[in-house]
């Protein structure tokens, strides 16, 4: 980072000023990931532009906490200033009103941005259209200039919005375009990136994201970059990074569990069904086993039990002070639904005020999104505190989250989805999970607990499922494949396929397709479509349709194809050439609901979510207890496997190195550089597992006792204990005394100036002192003076 050409590189492109409303100035420089994901990505750039390689995506992989707006602002900045002769053109998108708020202040607040002259926030789909129209325009006319950096929504690359632009102006030719798409792990798969990535058919796309998604038919990596060619990002800044460069801090994971739940009885269950059914007329068909139930029965739904979440509330009431250090940090609920939530927040006022004398019902808020035609509790909820408050929820949910960020209130935040990603809040400690998360969204929710803040050691999870952490550890270890390059190998070849391929397979078949149905019905399938929308009876005329299908000879083979073509249309993601298949695809998805609907047998259904949501009330959770505390807990992770010890370890080792780093103490430093040492033996696996573990937790015991004694300890009693633990853990000297040490130690207590010859003099005697215990006089006198200088010093001077 320090060779001359980066450092003017740096000054050049990389050092902004920012000044905040209240006028107060910033200057900002990239941090090393920062600075090498942009390096890359402008490579990725030039060689596109240049026409040295066909390739113009690529994929920023950053955990929360890298910086991810500030690499984007960068690499908008380098585009615009190094292409300005060639009318570059760049959109920022994002898919969440907040996010859209952040990177317009950020960039309203910079005062040495060059694009600052031309950024625009696109506040409408008609602002957008007038943008690409301009771009297009340009691409004929050189006295027009498209350029500029817009700030857009993803959501505005609306097809029926936008369908005038597309029949008059079609895709837009121009290279000079480049998309920087944070959070692209979200809303790429769908008809806005469709749209998006037809119109802008030629332009850069540079995603950015913590947690990309990796599944066969959802892909941030087949959107973002080649996997088939081996390229899975151009560069990635993952959680151990983020921890050890202190950019995020580690987790501990509590977990917790009710200690039984109040079984029902095949009676009860009768009984309950009897009392739900009694005024309609299938109620004697309604017969279910209380295995039956049992099975449909999913965690989701045990969650959503007012018993549980009220038993849960008392938990946290009971342990909330400790957890926030008396609210010094702040907390979050996650419940499992909306109105999961308002339950929340009725019992945690409840058990809160029992406990704590001041509490006031201002300090636990609800942040949920609320609908049209929402469940009574929700609604009434929502007319309540509006009323109370004068405020809209919109204006409510806004205003509490930049409180809890800013202000002493709230200082615990309920939430069902709002906040699980991007909210980043230093303040916030601890997160009491009570919904059934998994994959990404896990890794995300999770993240906003792990913000470095003054004080701060870790953030805690506490998992009030008690199934979570296997979840969260093998979210991590699907993330960690991708950085080995035979997993890679073997992922790229059973994992992607080129999407060109997918599509070439759909069109080819969807001729097929449309083959078989004219030999079938003897109508031509594209003017079945055209007469069904003009026809007086199209539901008539449909049904006659679907008849003929289910009585051919081919029927069977026709719903086979039927179905495989659904499916490779859903394949291919945000591929811009299905834009234009998009109605085909929706009658496609009606012939299969018909036919279904005419094959399927007319039984009566059992209204088993009913039957749930009624049992539910019914069931009677157990006190809530703490089952493990990761990593802290031995007995726990002995019985674990040994390939899950890789979370746990890496969360000691940093739990022990942020407590022991920057600490004035010897005792600190020389645990400190064990530390290190440990970490390298169990990555190299010279050290077993149980082995650093054990050690890792006796240095954190030894640290706590001498935190309690320090005190009190004179200089001399400091610098004994330090010695003792430096000869007894270190050099594994097994002494208990230094008798000559320890009386020369405190005549230094009563000296006002103390002179090299006292610790040429304190060297002497803990060299006889050693005499046992180290036989070998060379090493003798080098640990005594290694004792001197490192530890007895730094006390006494």
């Amino acid at each position: 980072m320090l060779k001359r050409e980066r450092v003017l590189d740096i000054i050049k492109n990389f050092i902004f000023f920012s000044k905040d409303r209240a006028g107060r100035k910033t200057k900002i420089i990239p941090r090393y990931m920062q600075y090498w994901s942009v390096k890359k990505a402008y490579e990725r750039i030039i060689n596109y532009l240049n026409n040295k390689d066909y390739k113009n995506r690529g994929l920023i992989w950053h955990w929360q906490g890298s910086g991810k707006t500030f690499e984007i602002i960068y690499l908008a900045e380098i585009f615009y200033n190094e292409f300005k002769n060639r009318d570059p053109i760049v959109f920022i998108m994002v898919d969440r009103r907040e996010l859209e708020n952040q990177f317009n202040d950020d960039i309203i607040a910079l005062q040495n941005i060059t694009f600052k002259e031309s950024f625009k926030r696109i506040e409408s789909i008609e602002e957008l259209k007038k943008v690409l129209k301009i771009i297009k325009e340009s691409e004929k006319n050189i006295n027009i200039s498209g350029k500029g950096v817009y700030l857009v929504m993803m959501h505005k690359f609306d097809k029926n919005k936008l369908n005038d632009f597309i029949n008059s102006f079609g895709s837009i030719d121009k290279k000079e375009i480049l998309i920087l798409r944070d959070e692209a792990h979200r809303t790429e798969l769908g008809k806005f990136a469709t749209l998006r990535n037809k119109i802008l058919k030629n332009a850069i796309a540079i995603g950015f994201t913590g947690t990309p998604i990796h599944k066969k038919d959802a892909s941030t990596f087949k959107e973002y970059a080649y996997p088939k060619e081996g390229e899975f990002y151009l560069d990635r800044f993952f959680i151990e990074e983020s921890i050890k460069e202190g950019f995020t801090l580690p987790l501990i994971w509590r977990v917790v569990k009710p200690e039984d739940i109040k079984d029902i009885s095949e009676e009860e269950i009768k009984n309950i069904i009897e009392k739900l059914f009694v005024d309609e007329e299938d109620a004697d068909k309604i017969v279910v086993s209380k295995k039956e139930i049992a099975e449909k029965i999913k965690l989701s739904d045990l969650l959503k039990s007012e018993s549980s979440i009220r038993e849960a509330s008392k938990y946290i009431a009971n342990n909330i002070l400790e957890d926030t250090e008396n609210f010094k940090f702040k907390a979050m609920v996650i419940a499992q639904d909306r109105k999961s939530c308002i339950l929340f927040k009725k019992y945690l006022d409840k058990y809160l005020k029992e406990k704590i004398r001041d509490y006031d019902e201002n300090w636990t808020q609800v942040v949920i999104t609320y609908q049209h035609n929402d469940e009574v509790e929700i609604e009434n909820y929502k007319k309540m505190i509006e009323n109370r408050y004068n405020k809209n929820v919109d204006e409510l949910n806004k205003e509490w989250a930049d409180k809890f960020k800013t202000s002493n209130e709230p200082k615990i935040l309920i939430v069902n989805k709002k906040l699980l990603t991007g909210f980043d809040a230093p303040i916030l400690k601890t997160i009491y999970i009570h919904q059934f998360l998994k994959d990404y969204l896990l890794l995300q929710a999770s993240a906003r607990a792990n913000r470095p803040a003054i004080n701060k050691k870790y953030g805690l999870i506490v998992d009030l499922t008690g199934i979570l952490i296997e979840n969260y550890k093998k979210a991590i270890e699907n993330y960690n494949l991708y950085r080995d390059e035979a997993i890679n190998k073997d992922i790229l070849n059973n994992l992607f396929v080129e999407t060109s391929k997918i599509w070439e397979s759909f069109l080819t078949k969807l001729d097929e397709f449309k083959k078989l149905f004219n030999s079938i019905t003897r109508i031509d399938f594209n003017n079945f479509i055209e007469n069904l929308k003009k026809h007086k009876e199209p539901e008539k005329e449909f049904k006659k349709i679907i008849a003929k299908i289910i009585l051919s000879d081919k029927f069977d083979y026709f719903y086979t194809k039927l179905r495989e073509l659904i499916q490779l249309f859903e394949a291919v993601g945000a591929y811009g050439e299905k834009l234009n298949y998009y109605e085909t695809y929706e009658w496609l998805k009606l012939l299969s609901a018909g036919i279904n609907k005419q094959t399927k047998p007319k039984s009566y259904k059992i209204p088993y979510n009913r039957i749930k949501k009624e049992l539910i009330k019914y069931l009677e959770f157990d006190t809530y207890k703490d089952i493990a505390s990761i990593p802290l807990d031995l007995k726990l992770l002995k019985n674990l496997k040994e390939d899950e010890f890789n979370v746990i370890v890496a969360n000691i080792i940093y739990f022990a190195l942020d407590t022991t780093k920057n600490k004035k103490e010897p005792i600190y430093r020389i645990i400190y550089n064990r530390i290190k040492e440990l970490k390298n033996e169990y990555i190299t696996r010279t050290k077993k597992s149980e082995e650093v573990i054990n050690e890792l937790i006796n240095y954190l015991n030894s640290l706590k006792t001498y935190e309690e004694e320090e005190k009190s300890l004179s200089n001399s009693d400091k610098a004994l204990k330090n010695i003792l633990f430096y000869l007894n853990y270190i050099k594994n000297c097994n002494i208990r005394k230094l008798p000559l040490t320890e009386k020369t130690l405190k005549n230094l207590e009563d000296k006002k100036l103390i002179k090299p010859s006292d610790f040429d003099k304190i060297k002497k005697f803990l060299f006889i002192d050693l005499r046992n215990a180290i036989k070998e006089t060379e090493k003798r006198r080098k640990v005594s003076n290694k004792i001197v200088e490192e530890i007895i010093k730094p006390i006494f001077t």
